[in-house]
């Protein structure tokens, strides 16, 4: 998997938003099923879309994954504590390249894309 620099190697779990490893099976703090994320589950991932809030990445990641698709939502905010680094640089969604096509569709429906 390419990834632009290290901070694209740690993700945040779907279920309580704490910070996991690419290679963590199972969330260290809620216990859940990291599965998804794993590159053996899903091959190639690439970046999707850059938004510059979490109310929007959630919200289309939330219409994504309705509709079957998996994606993972990668940002830093420091844990609440800087905000504004979410407008800096951004939530990065990243999907499985096999599912771009799709993924485009439904976020211009959305009209996010």
């Amino acid at each position: 998997m390419e990834t632009e620099n290290n901070e694209a190697e740690e993700f945040r779990c779907s279920e309580c938003n704490a910070i996991v490893r690419l290679e963590d099976s199972f969330c260290p703090v809620c216990g859940a099923d990291l599965g998804e994320i794993r590159e053996d589950d899903i091959g190639e991932v690439v970046l999707l879309k850059i938004f510059q809030n979490d109310f929007e990445a959630q919200s289309a990641k939330a219409q994504l994954d309705e509709s079957g698709i998996v994606c993972v939502l990668s940002g830093d905010n420091e844990g609440g504590m800087a905000p504004h680094l979410s407008l800096t640089k951004g939530i990065r969604m990243l999907v499985n390249e096999n599912d771009v096509e799709r993924a485009i569709e439904i976020l211009k429906a959305m009209e996010m894309f």
